[in-house]
């Protein structure tokens, strides 16, 4: 009986720790940039915009995530779609191969693929440089529209996985898994955040 004891006690003081652990890793995450959810009132047609900043995907075949992140964008103005932000950051001593153009994405929930196409070209920036380390920071980012529709399915799905293509190839991930080894959220955590944060603004209108 003292031995059950024991172990069940050990096994509540670990799952503490994970827990504790992936609040820190959300924590930093956030202070970070990535996956936060914020909301704002456009200027130009009053339109009510809420955004999730791009955050980590989880690959299978990486203990660090995919290089490519994934972010989301709605307005009120369109609320049946929302605009799915890839982003790809590097870090190189020449921007020369550093840049990545990102076309689109095929989603799979629970086995039914949709395809969509980026329809405008990738922003590319090369804004930063560290004149010590002679490291020029370079930026790709576009966008892709779904349903609105299709993205609760992903986030509700028991299994969804994304394809996102590339000017080299593509990177697949597993949307539907919360946490990267070492505790680091996915994006689907956010994306949660910004559905739930939509869902209060449709409520109160």
């Amino acid at each position: 009986m003292l031995k059950v004891f024991f172990r069940v006690s050990f096994y509540m003081c670990l799952a503490g720790v994970l827990i504790s652990c992936a609040g820190m890793a959300d924590s930093m995450s956030k202070l970070s940039g990535l996956g936060v959810v914020s909301k704002e009132k456009s200027t130009f047609d009053g339109a009510t915009l809420i955004k999730v900043s791009p955050t980590f995907l989880y690959d299978p075949e990486s203990t660090w995530g995919n290089q490519v992140k994934l972010g989301a964008r709605w307005s009120s103005k369109a609320p049946e779609y929302v605009a799915l932000v890839l982003s790809y950051s590097s870090d190189v001593a020449s921007a020369k191969s550093a840049y990545l153009s990102l076309t689109g994405i095929d989603i799979n929930t629970d086995g039914n693929i949709e395809s969509f196409k980026s329809g405008k070209s990738t922003n590319l920036d090369s804004g930063g440089y560290n004149t010590v380390s002679k490291t020029i920071y370079t930026e790709s980012t576009n966008s892709v529209v779904v349903p609105y529709s299709l993205l609760q399915q992903m986030v509700s799905a028991e299994d969804c996985r994304v394809r996102i293509h590339t000017s080299k190839g593509y990177e697949e991930a597993i949307f539907s898994k919360e946490r990267i080894p070492g505790g680091q959220g996915t994006a689907i955590l956010s994306i949660r955040e910004f559905i739930a944060e939509i869902n209060k603004h449709q409520q109160s209108t």
